[in-house]
């Protein structure tokens, strides 16, 4: 897998997935067999046990059909808001329900029984969170890297090392967000957008928090895994069919800095395979987004016409 990110020699093209949990259910449906994918371990009977007895843990659907998982074994860094938002039901009529969610922004959503599953339908967002620096500095309280929350209680770095090293079963990954996702999902895309031309003090003062949380919050991990973290997937999702929702001017001036900061910390720990994700059609900023430091794009969403020949005859 690594050797493909590299574009290396490999000894078989890694056939890597990722199945979203409606995918599964379907698959179910389909006459998957459960007995065979479901994953079961010992574990302490509850808190304040000392039975060992059967868990269920969860599903390995890719092992069934012979590939990868995509991101096998995510670092366990927490980068969302601490505390969270209370996700509660708030309103409901026959057709909806209104939710305040994890990250507080306030959306509504089909209810169950009116569309079946509600995972993969796109809830209608009707309020964000961030709307002016009040409000940010509010949410910044949220957002501090040194919150030993961000890690888990048996945080044990020698024994992540020992687990990472044996660890076969597909990539070692670390999630974080990126500056225009970050924005995006706190703000709302119109708002964040119209910010960069109506308020970029408070953009710029976003960004740099976020470049230095991000850095922080990580940092433990990234200075004591290094490369066995084997790649970092970058959520952006800055574009759609026609081109990307900021201009390269706009990047250029807001973002670039800050990713390149960030970039240049995991580089310093040895960590170079940086996936930025992102639907859409990001031509027109890709040369920015490999200066940033990113060295894959992940998916090429052909229907917004991103042609991997193109982009591997452009960037190589």
């Amino acid at each position: 897998m690594k050797n493909a990110m590299d574009f290396k020699e490999v000894d078989a093209i890694p056939w890597a997935e990722e199945f979203y949990p409606e995918t599964v259910n379907k698959f179910f449906a389909e006459g998957l067999p459960a007995q065979q994918i479901n994953l079961v371990d010992w574990e302490l009977d509850g808190p304040g046990s000392i039975v060992n007895w059967p868990k269920f843990m969860g599903v390995d659907v890719g092992a069934y059909f012979g590939c990868v998982n995509l991101s096998g074994f995510l670092i366990p860094v927490d980068i969302g808001p601490i505390p969270r938002f209370k996700q509660r039901k708030i309103a409901e009529t026959s057709k909806y329900e209104d939710y305040i969610m994890q990250n507080g922004a306030h959306a509504r959503r089909f209810r169950k029984e009116s569309i079946g599953n509600v995972w993969y339908n796109m809830p209608q967002f009707l309020s964000f969170p961030i709307s002016d620096k009040a409000t940010w500095e509010q949410y910044k309280q949220r957002l501090n890297p040194e919150d030993p929350r961000r890690y888990p209680k048996d945080w044990d770095i020698d024994g992540y090392v020992e687990v990472m090293d044996q660890y076969q079963d597909g990539s070692t990954v670390l999630n974080i967000i990126g500056f225009y996702g970050f924005g995006a999902e706190l703000m709302g895309i119109p708002n964040f957008v119209l910010a960069f031309y109506k308020n970029p003090e408070l953009i710029e003062e976003m960004a740099s928090h976020w470049e230095f949380f991000t850095i922080e919050a990580t940092r433990k991990a990234v200075e004591a895994l290094k490369d066995r973290i084997d790649w970092v997937f970058w959520w952006e999702d800055m574009a759609e069919k026609h081109g990307p929702n900021i201009s390269p001017k706009l990047y250029k001036e807001f973002l670039l800095p800050h990713y390149k900061r960030v970039t240049g910390f995991f580089n310093k720990n040895k960590i170079h395979r940086i996936m930025m994700d992102s639907d859409g059609n990001t031509m027109p900023i890709l040369d920015l987004v490999i200066e940033a430091g990113i060295t894959g794009h992940w998916p090429l969403e052909v229907n917004a016409g991103m042609d991997v020949r193109t982009v591997r005859r452009q960037y190589g």
